[in-house]
C-alpha cells in the first residue's frame, strides 16, 4: 500500500473519489509523520471523511509505509450536537461494513487485513469497531472491551472529555481509569467546529504538556481541529501544521465546484419578540406556496424543502405549533420538528423521515415539507434544504446553518431569510447576535447577499460576530493528579465541567430516564391523591430488572433538571451543551421537590431531591412525572411518559419482558389481563412447589399474550414485536431479580423494610444470527448481535460480578486464561518486554486472594465444608449474577467481613512471594503490586479499609507462588506514595493503560465464561 491508494479506498468504501484536500491530508501526514492541528474546509466538502483518512493511515502505519506513531487505534470524532453524533456513527458504520464486504485484491481488503492484524484476529472477525458515546448510562459495562482493538468512537465534549480526565459522567469510579486510558492514549481526537469547544481544546493542550512521560512506546493522543467557519487558529501547538485547501484545484473538480459555488441568497428582516413566530411562519408559507415558475433547474419548481432554525427549544415548538395548528397552519405540507434533547428511541423515526425528505442526495419530487429544528442541525448532519428561515444568531452559527441549504449545489437558487427579534437580552448568543444583526442590515442588499461557501471564504466580516471565547480556567498538574485519584477521590475534588465548557458557560449535564412502576398513590392531608416514589430498596430492583440504556435517556443541564423537579417556570433552553438559559436556580429544599432515583458512584440507586443532584448524575424518574413528549424534552408537559426500557434492551440484542407491572402500556399494546393477581400469587407463595406452579402460570400467561400481539404504538414497530415474540415465546428464562418477597398490597411511607422486592422478568437470547435488523425500519441503525455477544460484559465493579458466572470456574483455569489474554493484548500493543512481563504476571496472580478460606466458602454457597473438600479453589461460584438473595446468604454464612476485597489478599500474597525470592524480581515490583491491587478499579491510591476480625495465616501454593500472609491484611498509607511514583514514571494515562490491559483481560475472559 501507498498514500496514493487512498483514492481507490474511498471509491471502494463510498463509491466516489476523495476531494483534493482529503488526498492532500493523507500525503502530507505521511510525509510529516504527524497529524494536522487544523482542517479548515468549506461546508459540504466532507470533513467527516477525516474518519476515512484516520482508518487508512492506521493501516499504512501497521504496514510500515507510514511512521509507526502516525496511525492510532482509537479514532474519536467529538461534536456538541447529539444528532451529529448519530450521523457520524452512521458514517463510521459505512466504513466498517465496507471493510467486512471487501474482496481480495481491493485496497479495503488490505486495510481490513492490517486492522485485524493489530489485535491478532482472523479473517471473518470484525476489523473495525464503531461506538457511540451517549448519555450517562453505561453500555453493557464497557464501550470497548480491549485496548488493542481499532475503533471509531463518536461522542460529545461532555462524554469524551469527562472520560479523558478520569471523571466520566455516569461512569462508576471503578470503570473510570479504563475509560481514561482508552481516550487518552493511542488516540486521535477530532473536534468538529472546534471553536465551539475552546475550553475543552485548551484543557487538552494543557494536559498534553503536563503528561508526556508515558514511557510505554505507544503514541499519545493527537488533537485535530475541524472547522468550516475559518475561525481562529489553534494557538497551542506551534509545531503542528494546517491542512491546505487549494481553491483552484477544487474549482477544477466538478463536484467540489458545484458545492463551492452553490447559489444561496440571504435577505434580512427585522421583527419583534412578540411577532417573530408569526413572521417566521409567514415567511415559510411564502416559500412553500409561492407560484411555480419555469426554471432551468428541474428541481426549482417542484422540490420544496424549507428548513426553519430557532435558537431555543421553546421557540422551535412555538413555530411548529404555528405551522401545524390555527390560522397559520400549512395544509398539504408535511411539517416536522427535530431537536437533540430527546430520547434516541423517540427520535429515530423522526430523524429517519427527516433524512428521507431533507437528506443530501435524495431524489427530487413534488412533495413539500418543512423542518423546524434547533441548533442540533448546525454541525455535521448532511441535510440539503431548498430554502431556509432562521433566527439571527452569532455569525459562526449562521454559517453552519447556511451549510444545510443547497448543500450539493443542485438547485438553481436558494433563499435564506434571517429574522431578527430585537431582544434586549438575547438568549444563547447574547451580544454577538446583536452585532451580527447590525452587520447583516448593512451587508445584505435588497436583492440578497451571496452566501455560497466560496463567497463566505472571501467575505470580510468584522470582529465580535462570532461566539466569544469562554472564560477559561487554568489547568494545572495538580488538577490532573487529583483526577487520577479515582478511588477514593480526594475530598476537594476539582469540578470537571469548567474545563470542558469554560467557567462562564459551564453547564454540567444530568442524564434522565423514565421508568414505570416506581410510584404509589398516597393520600395527602386534604384527601387528594399524590404520587410517592417507592423507597430505593424497592424501586432499585425494578430499575435493575432491565438495564438502563442510553437509547432511553435524555441529557439536559443540571440547572434545567433541578428547575423541573422543583416544578418551577421552565426557561429558554438551547440545544447546545454550553448554554442552559438559567442564571440561577434557588434551592427550595422542601417536600414540594419531587424525588428521583440517583445512581451512586457504587452503582446502586438512592433517593434524591433537586438540591442533591450533582454534575454527571444519572437519574431515573417515574413516568407519571411527565417532562417529555414525542419530540423530546418538555418540562411543561404533564402527560405520562412511555417507558421504553424493553425496546432499548431489544435494540442491544437482549430481549426482555418485565412482569411486575403490566407491559402493555410500555409496548404500546393492550393490557395483559390478570397479571396483577398472578404476580401477587407468585410473590406470596410460601412453598417452593406452589411458587414454581405460579411461576409457570405467570410465564404461560405472558407468552400467550405476547404471541397474540401485532400492531404496537410508537416507538415500537411490528418488527420489534415479532422479534421479541420469537425470542421469548419459544425459548426464554424466567429470572427473579432483587431480593426477598413482598405482598401485592400498597407500600406506605418512604422507608422500606429492607427486604426489597422480587421483580419477575422473562429473558431471551437473540433469535437470529443477524441482529442488525432489530427494530430496523428502513434505514434505521442499531447494534448487531454479533458485536453485542462478543462484547458481552461482566459487571466487574463488585465482588458479585467478578466471582459469579452461570458455571463454576476453577482459580487455576481462570488465572491461566487471563494471563494468556493479557499477554496477547500486551504483545499486540507492542509494550516493551520488561513491561509485558510485569503485566502478564499481574494477570496470572491477580485473583490469588480468592484462595482465602472464607472467600472460598462464599463461592461454595457459604459452605466451609464444601470449600474444604473441593479438589481445587474456585474463581467463579456458578451462582447466577442476578440472584442477590442467594449471594447475600452465601456471604453471611461464609463469615466474610463486610466490604472485604480479595485484591488486598492478592497483593499481600504477591508481596510475600517477591520478598521470598532468592533473586530480585526481574521486573518492577512496585508496578506489579499496584496492578494486582487495582485490578477492580480500586487501589487508586487506597483499597478500602475493612474491619476484619479474622486471624491466623493465609497460605497459598500456586505454581511458583508459595507464600504465607498473616491475617488480617492492613491498609498501607504508603500506597499513595507508590501511586504517585508510578504516575510520574509512566504518566497518568500510561499507568491507567497498563491497568486496563490486566482488567480488560480479566473482563473479557470472564464474559466468555472462563
Amino acid at each position: 500500500m501507498k498514500a496514493t491508494d487512498f483514492e481507490n479506498f474511498m471509491r471502494e468504501v463510498h463509491g466516489h473519489p476523495p476531494f483534493p484536500w482529503q488526498s492532500a491530508v493523507v500525503a502530507e501526514a505521511v510525509e510529516r509523520g504527524t497529524w494536522p492541528a487544523l482542517v479548515d474546509v468549506p461546508t459540504g466538502l466532507g470533513k467527516t471523511s477525516m474518519l476515512d483518512v484516520a482508518v487508512f493511515l492506521l493501516a499504512l502505519s501497521a504496514g510500515g509505509e507510514a511512521p509507526a506513531g502516525l496511525g492510532r487505534r482509537r479514532i474519536f470524532l467529538v461534536v456538541d450536537r447529539r444528532i451529529v453524533v448519530d450521523q457520524a456513527e452512521a458514517h463510521g458504520r459505512v466504513i466498517a461494513e465496507a471493510l467486512e464486504k471487501a474482496n481480495e485484491g481491493e485496497v479495503r481488503f488490505e486495510v481490513a487485513r492490517r486492522l485485524r492484524g493489530l489485535f491478532g484476529a482472523s479473517q471473518g472477525e470484525a476489523a473495525l469497531r464503531v461506538v457511540k458515546m451517549r448519555g450517562g448510562a453505561t453500555w453493557d459495562a464497557s464501550w470497548l472491551p480491549r485496548p488493542d482493538l481499532p475503533a471509531i468512537i463518536t461522542g460529545t465534549v461532555d462524554q469524551v472529555g469527562s472520560r479523558l480526565f478520569f471523571r466520566g459522567y455516569g461512569v462508576t469510579r471503578e470503570r473510570r481509569p479504563i475509560d481514561a486510558a482508552l481516550v487518552g492514549s493511542d488516540s486521535v481526537i477530532m473536534i468538529d467546529e472546534a471553536h465551539l469547544a475552546q475550553a475543552f481544546t485548551t484543557s487538552l493542550a494543557s494536559a498534553r504538556l503536563a503528561d508526556r512521560t508515558s514511557g510505554l512506546g505507544l503514541p499519545e493522543s493527537s488533537v485535530i481541529h475541524l472547522t468550516a467557519t475559518s475561525a481562529e487558529r489553534p494557538g497551542e501547538n506551534l509545531d503542528a501544521w494546517e491542512a491546505s485547501f487549494d481553491e483552484d484545484a477544487h474549482l477544477r473538480n466538478k463536484t467540489a465546484a458545484q458545492r463551492l459555488t452553490a447559489h444561496k441568497s440571504l435577505t434580512f428582516a427585522d421583527s419583534t419578540e412578540k411577532k417573530i413566530v408569526k413572521e417566521m411562519a409567514a415567511r415559510v408559507r411564502d416559500l412553500v406556496k409561492e407560484p411555480e415558475e419555469p426554471d432551468d433547474s428541474p428541481n426549482e419548481s417542484k422540490d420544496k424543502r424549507v428548513l426553519v432554525v430557532c435558537n431555543t427549544v421553546a421557540r422551535a415548538r412555538e413555530v411548529y405549533e404555528a405551522l401545524t395548528a390555527g390560522r397559520t397552519r400549512l395544509d398539504g405540507v408535511e411539517v416536522l420538528l427535530l431537536m437533540g434533547r430527546s430520547r434516541p428511541l423517540d427520535r429515530e423515526r423522526i430523524a429517519e423521515r427527516v433524512m428521507e425528505l431533507f437528506g443530501a442526495g435524495r431524489e427530487a419530487d413534488d412533495h413539500k415539507a418543512v423542518l423546524v429544528a434547533t441548533q442540533t442541525i448546525e454541525v455535521g448532519i448532511d441535510l440539503d434544504a431548498t430554502d431556509m428561515v432562521t433566527e439571527t444568531a452569532s455569525w459562526d452559527a449562521l454559517v453552519q446553518r447556511f451549510g444545510r441549504v443547497n448543500r450539493r449545489g443542485a438547485y438553481g437558487a436558494a433563499k435564506i431569510t434571517v429574522v431578527e427579534d430585537g431582544a434586549k437580552k438575547p438568549p444563547v448568543y447574547g451580544a454577538t447576535k446583536v452585532a451580527t444583526a447590525d452587520f447583516l442590515r448593512k451587508a445584505a442588499p435588497q436583492d440578497g447577499l451571496d452566501v455560497s461557501p466560496l463567497a463566505l471564504r472571501h467575505l470580510e466580516v468584522p470582529e465580535g460576530l462570532n461566539a466569544p471565547r469562554p472564560l477559561l480556567p487554568l489547568l494545572l498538574p495538580a488538577h490532573l493528579d487529583a483526577w487520577a485519584r479515582t478511588n477514593p477521590a480526594p475530598v476537594n475534588d476539582p469540578p470537571i465541567d469548567p474545563y470542558l465548557h469554560g467557567i462562564d458557560k459551564s453547564t454540567p449535564p444530568v442524564t434522565i430516564a423514565w421508568r414505570a412502576g416506581l410510584v404509589i398513590k398516597d393520600s395527602d392531608e386534604d384527601g387528594t391523591d399524590a404520587l410517592k416514589l417507592l423507597p430505593a430498596d424497592h424501586a432499585g430492583p425494578v430499575v435493575d430488572a432491565v438495564s438502563l440504556r442510553s437509547e432511553e435517556c435524555v441529557e439536559v443541564s443540571l440547572m434545567a433538571a433541578r428547575a423541573w423537579l422543583q416544578q418551577g417556570k421552565p426557561e429558554n433552553l438551547a440545544d447546545i451543551d454550553d448554554d442552559d438559559g438559567f442564571d440561577d436556580i434557588p434551592f427550595k429544599g422542601g417536600d414540594s421537590d419531587r424525588q428521583v432515583l440517583r445512581r451512586s458512584d457504587e452503582g446502586d440507586w438512592q433517593e434524591a431531591r433537586a438540591n442533591e443532584l450533582r454534575p454527571g448524575d444519572t437519574i431515573v424518574v417515574p413516568c407519571e412525572y411527565g417532562g417529555l413528549d414525542r419530540f423530546g424534552w418538555n418540562p411543561s408537559s404533564k402527560e405520562p411518559v412511555k417507558d421504553v426500557s424493553e425496546l432499548a434492551s431489544l435494540r442491544r440484542g437482549q430481549p426482555i419482558l418485565r412482569l411486575d407491572s403490566d407491559p402493555g402500556p410500555r409496548l404500546g399494546l393492550p393490557p395483559l389481563g390478570g397479571l396483577r393477581e398472578l404476580v401477587a400469587d407468585w410473590r406470596n407463595a410460601e412453598e417452593p412447589e406452589d411458587r414454581d406452579a405460579f411461576q409457570g402460570a405467570l410465564v404461560e400467561a405472558a407468552r400467550t399474550w405476547l404471541g397474540s400481539q401485532d400492531d404496537p404504538d410508537d416507538p415500537w414497530t411490528r418488527e420489534d414485536i415479532a422479534l421479541l415474540r420469537e425470542a421469548l415465546v419459544s425459548n426464554a428464562a424466567f429470572v427473579a431479580t432483587g431480593v426477598g418477597r413482598r405482598s401485592h398490597g400498597k407500600i406506605r411511607g418512604h422507608s422500606g423494610s429492607g427486604s426489597g422486592t422480587s421483580v419477575p422478568v422473562l429473558r431471551g437470547a437473540a433469535p437470529a444470527d443477524d441482529w442488525r435488523s432489530v427494530g430496523a425500519g428502513k434505514g434505521r441503525a442499531s447494534s448487531s448481535a454479533s458485536s453485542t455477544a462478543s462484547w458481552r460484559a461482566v459487571d466487574e465493579e463488585g465482588s458479585e460480578g467478578s466471582s459469579s458466572l452461570n458455571r463454576r470456574v476453577t482459580l487455576a483455569a481462570h488465572l491461566a486464561a487471563v494471563g494468556e489474554r493479557a499477554e496477547q493484548i500486551a504483545t499486540n500493543l507492542g509494550l516493551p518486554e520488561e513491561l509485558r512481563r510485569v503485566v502478564v504476571d499481574a494477570a496470572r496472580w491477580h485473583d490469588l486472594g480468592k484462595a482465602e478460606p472464607r472467600f472460598q466458602a462464599m463461592l461454595f454457597d457459604g459452605s466451609r465444608v464444601a470449600a474444604e473438600l473441593a479438589r481445587e479453589p474456585l474463581a467463579k461460584s456458578g451462582m447466577p449474577p442476578g440472584d442477590r438473595g442467594r449471594r447475600r446468604r452465601a456471604l453471611r454464612l461464609s463469615g466474610l467481613p463486610r466490604g472485604a476485597r480479595h485484591e488486598a489478599w492478592s497483593e499481600a500474597i504477591v508481596t510475600a512471594h517477591l520478598e521470598a525470592l532468592a533473586e530480585p524480581y526481574p521486573g518492577e515490583a512496585e508496578l506489579l503490586r499496584h496492578l494486582v491491587a487495582s485490578h477492580h478499579g480500586r487501589g487508586r491510591p487506597f483499597l478500602p479499609p475493612v474491619d476484619d476480625r479474622g486471624h491466623g495465616v493465609l497460605h497459598v501454593a500456586f505454581e511458583e507462588v508459595n507464600a504465607e500472609v498473616p491475617l488480617p491484611v492492613k491498609l498501607h498509607l504508603t500506597d499513595a506514595d507508590r501511586f504517585s511514583r508510578l504516575n510520574d514514571r509512566y504518566g497518568r494515562w500510561g499507568l491507567a493503560l497498563l491497568e486496563a490491559v490486566v482488567r480488560c483481560a480479566d473482563m473479557t475472559i470472564s464474559s466468555e465464561g472462563s
